[in-house]
This record gives C-alpha cells, structure tokens and sequence, in this order.
C-alpha cells in the first residue's frame, strides 16, 4: 500500500552514489513499491504525476540508470556508441560524424549523434539521457570539462574518449591534434612572409578547448613580435558563422591589419565574401587563413589557406579504440594527430605600397 507521506530525497543518497544503485534503492528513497518505481520510470503516463515527481527526484539524486536500460547493460550488449558533437548541420562536424558512424556500422554497432552545443562544461545531461537510452560508450568532441560527466561514466562504468582535441596527460583518452601547436604553424608562415599585423577571428572560448588554445597561442606570439592583438568573437551557434561584422569591425579600428586568422574554415568563408562587398582585395590588401581545410576551402576565389586537419582518421581511431574496448577490454589509449600549414592564393607578402584598409 502506498505511503501518502511524500519523501524528500536525503543527503545520504550522496553516500551510495558510486555504489550500485538498484529500484530497491528508489523506492526506499522515494516510499513507493518497486511496482511503482518502474511504472513511473517505463510508463510514466500510469503513475499519478504526484508519485511520478518522487519517483524521478529519488532517481535523479541517486544517480540512477534506469533500469530497463541497466538491465540490458548488464546482461546483454546493446553495441550503441553515442557521439555528442557541438552540432550536426556543420561541414567539419558531418565529417567526423561520418567517420565515425562507418565505422561502428563495420564492427556491427549502432551509433547515437547528439547535438551538445559548444560548451564542454555542461554534458552531463546529455550523455546521461544517452546512456539511459542504451549507449554502451561515449565519444565527446574536444575536451571533457564537466566533471559530473567524468564521475557519471566512472560510477556506471561507462567508457569515455575524447577526439580532436589531444592531451597528453589525460584521465580522458584524446583522439586528436594540439590546436595551439598548429595555430603556431599558421602564424609562423604569416611571420615567415612578412605579417606583423595580425588579426584574429574567433568562436567564444568558455568551455571550448579549441578556441581557447588558439586564441592563447595567438596573443602569446603577437606579444612576441610586438604587436597589439586584435581579437574579434562572434557566435558559432549560427550556420554559417557570421564574420561578415567582425571584419567590418576590424578594418574599421584597425585598418593597417594585413592578415587575419579566422578560427574555422566556415568563418573564413563568411569574411571573403564580405571582403568583396566592401572592395578589399584578398590577398593583396589582405590577406587570409582558416583552419580545418574542408572540402570546398579549394573552391573558394581565391582558394583559402588553412590548416589541415585529419578529421576523418581522428574518428575512425576514436571509434575503433572504443569498439576494442567494449569487445575485448583492450586499454582505451589516446592518439595524437599531426597538422600541417595548406598555402593557398588568399595570402601574399604584404604590399606596404598599397593603401590601407577602408
């Protein structure tokens, strides 16, 4: 018989959170039948809202998968690998998604892609409705700042890989490639040709390893050679990324810029053509890079340097190591990538004779 007593949920579901939570464990916490705890967490739509709202507090504080889904954890593979990427209708995001969905599909597994957005220190969430839903491992892009994810997948047992990003020194196994170092490489080439003013285009940097690795290198190498940084963030959540007003911003302020790097390709993309609107001839007035060299950076006129970035072979590596893993309990080791400079005709030595930017 069911208790009219609602419970709060107590502090000492902290102490059993890393221990195997079990639907004896909720409905202790939440003074329902286990009847009940399952009606709630399966067939919500039977239990009165009233025992439904105790049940999913007592849950949520315990830390609970539910247990349908532990069940078939436990006893029989599900072969879901879930991916949580920034987002989907992205050139570089599709490619790694793709990489990574063939080749669950070779090895027999199912693969989840989520959208997660661009901050890495609020996943948890997500990766839990994932694992709930059956992922057996989980593949985030760049680095890992939340720690209540890293504590979710350790106190489930979870595997968990990073890619793109690559650390060294990692509890984290990393699939990727050190953004500062090739950020590095783009400036020493600028460097290399002549460039002291550069300008720089970036995504924001909260929870985002990337960008913030680039911007550090970047305003590291401009105290170097002793030039002011000039940097402008925009938005990434929109597609394309919009750098049409943080050039106008630029050449506005700081009109004897004679190089600017944008932080992605898809930026780039969006400054050349404003860069034509406003009659500023790239490369001769000024020159132009992105970073991660998709597909139609070679398209573009003038075609677009970049770094290259082996975003394919990154994900192939992440899901083949997270597959071995599962299979076989091999050591989930994480990989570097290298990167390399793609000059193309969107930069040129500087042209001190020409007029500066309008």
């Amino acid at each position: 018989m069911e208790t009219n007593v609602a419970r709060t949920p107590t502090v000492r579901s902290a102490r059993v959170k890393r221990a195997k939570v079990t639907v004896h464990d909720v409905a202790r916490e939440a003074g329902v039948s286990i009847a009940t705890v399952s009606r709630a967490l399966n067939a919500p739509d039977s239990v009165r809202k009233e025992l439904r709202d105790r049940v999913v507090q007592a849950a949520t504080a315990l830390n609970y998968t539910i247990d349908s889904v532990g069940k078939a954890l436990r006893r029989q593979r599900t072969q879901i690998v879930a991916t949580l990427l920034p987002r989907l209708d992205d050139p570089m995001f599709a490619i790694l998604a793709s990489a990574i969905q063939e080749t669950l599909v070779e090895n027999n597994y199912v693969g989840f892609v989520q959208p997660s957005g661009f901050d890495n220190r609020t996943l948890h969430d997500c990766a839990r409705n994932l694992v709930e839903k059956g992922a057996e491992g989980l593949i985030v892009f760049g680095k890992i700042d939340d720690p209540d994810l890293v504590n979710f997948a350790a106190a489930h047992d979870i595997p968990l890989v990073s890619v793109y990003s690559y650390y060294e020194d990692m509890a984290i196994p990393t699939f990727g490639f050190d953004n500062g170092a090739a950020t590095e490489q783009l400036i020493a080439m600028l460097v290399q040709l002549g460039h002291e003013r550069i300008a720089m285009i970036s995504g924001p940097v909260e929870g985002n390893d990337r960008q913030a690795a680039r911007v550090a290198v970047y305003r590291e190498a401009m105290r170097r050679i002793g030039s002011e940084p000039v940097i402008e963030f925009i938005d990434m959540s929109f597609e394309p990324p919009d750098g049409a007003l943080a050039l106008r911003r630029i050449v506005s302020r700081h009109p004897e810029i004679s190089a600017l790097i944008c932080n992605r390709d898809v930026i780039a993309f969006s400054v050349l053509a404003e860069a034509k609107k406003l009659g500023i001839r790239v490369p001769e007035q000024l020159s132009l890079t992105g970073f991660d060299d998709i597909d139609y950076a070679a398209l573009f006129d003038p075609p677009l340097t970049t770094i290259a970035v082996p975003t394919e072979e990154m994900g192939r590596a992440a899901a083949t190591s997270l597959i071995r893993h599962l299979e076989s309990g091999a050591p989930l080791t994480g990989m570097r990538f290298e990167t390399r400079v793609i000059l193309r005709g969107s930069v040129s030595r500087p042209k001190p004779s020409l007029v500066r930017l309008p």
